[in-house]
């Protein structure tokens, strides 16, 4: 199934592994570009992949190291036009088939669409604001440094967001990270979200976060950029505060600091910080490269495959290896790593929503 987190998919999932059945989740690669997870059990929290590194080493002992992207072509154009596809004969023809049917997503697709129509139509002056935010926050402080974090937005309603994370609401933890900022970050440190490249714009992040800042006495030193390079970012960063998205593992291959707020499946010992999110903005620390060199090949040989969803050489591909990953008669993590599906524990809950 895609993904584990839809309601009909999440009961499914759970009533497949409490029988005994063979249960694979299908979505993006953890990896990025070029691959597909496959997964046994479910993802993120629900993962079978070990947290512990000795396990990780073990699981990368003999495997190659994981080959540069760059193997598939894609573009927004043609994902929109895939969900173009998707959602307007569901939209328009779909109540005669279902008629009581309600969508998984966390709005209708109409309000959707017309997010992505008023960004279109701002695009132009909102590239050249997210510059000039970015080159505000990478101004000299008037001590002369530039030391600022990293928070690269994800969508609201993922489920990713929705199932594994911290109250399962990217709002409050924005607030509750802006908050923390505004108490234990270093006086000349700076603060910027990078909203997510395909957000529609309804959740009007530039308003919420710069709303929060100036509530909690930081508006000059929180940023918000609805564009720019990620990557480039991350190198210019001091460390990168994220939820559990896979631009948390792009950093850890920069070599910079990460601390992820959810359950992620690279937040391992060694990996990213263990400690609090307030000890973070004052010692953040970097990965270690040995163990995320074996991380990423222990990753790409178990729950991994090449392919895409978008393009027809990377669907040709992703059909071919995810039929083999499934023909397969054992499963590559073993059943040992299994982890309950009823309680997802989040090491920082308590520190994000119990502060005044």
């Amino acid at each position: 199934m895609l993904g584990d987190g839809r309601p009909a998919h999440a009961v499914a999932a759970e009533i497949g592994t409490r029988e005994g059945l063979r249960v694979h989740i299908l979505e993006h690669g953890y990896l990025r570009p070029d691959w597909l997870t496959i997964e046994p059990d479910g993802m993120s929290a629900h993962s079978r992949f070990p947290r512990e590194p000795r396990e990780i080493e073990a699981l990368a002992a003999n495997e190659p190291a994981v080959s540069p992207g760059g193997l598939y072509r894609s573009s927004f154009l043609t994902y929109a036009l895939y969900d173009l596809a998707f959602h307007i004969p569901n939209v328009v023809l779909g109540w005669l088939v279902h008629p009581h049917y309600r969508t998984h997503g966390p709005v209708h697709p109409l309000v959707e669409y017309s997010g992505w129509i008023l960004k279109a139509l701002t695009g132009r002056t909102r590239r050249q604001e997210a510059e000039k935010t970015i080159a505000a926050c990478l101004a000299p402080g008037t001590d002369g440094g530039t030391s600022f974090f990293l928070f690269p937005l994800q969508l609201p309603g993922d489920y990713q967001i929705r199932r594994h994370a911290p109250g399962g609401d990217l709002f409050r933890l924005v607030d509750a990270a802006i908050l923390s900022f505004a108490r234990h970050a270093p006086a000349g440190s700076r603060l910027l979200f990078k909203v997510h490249p395909i957000d529609n714009g309804l959740s009007r992040w530039p308003d919420r976060i710069g709303m929060t800042a100036e509530r909690h006495g930081v508006a000059g030193r929180v940023f918000v950029a609805d564009g720019g390079d990620t990557d480039a970012l991350i190198k210019k960063s001091t460390g990168v505060v994220t939820v559990n998205s896979t631009v948390g593992l792009t950093a850890l291959s920069a070599g910079k600091p990460v601390i992820a707020l959810g359950s992620a499946i690279y937040d391992v010992p060694g990996l990213t910080f263990q400690d609090s999110l307030a000890a973070f903005w004052q010692r953040p620390s970097p990965p270690d490269p040995e163990l995320f060199d074996a991380f990423t090949r222990a990753l790409a040989a178990t729950t991994q495959v090449h392919g895409g969803f978008i393009g027809r050489q990377a669907i040709r591909a992703g059909v071919e290896n995810v039929a083999s990953r499934l023909m397969e008669t054992e499963d590559r993590l073993p059943l040992a790593f299994r982890k309950p599906r009823d309680v997802a524990r989040f090491r920082y809950e308590s520190e994000l929503f119990t502060t005044a």
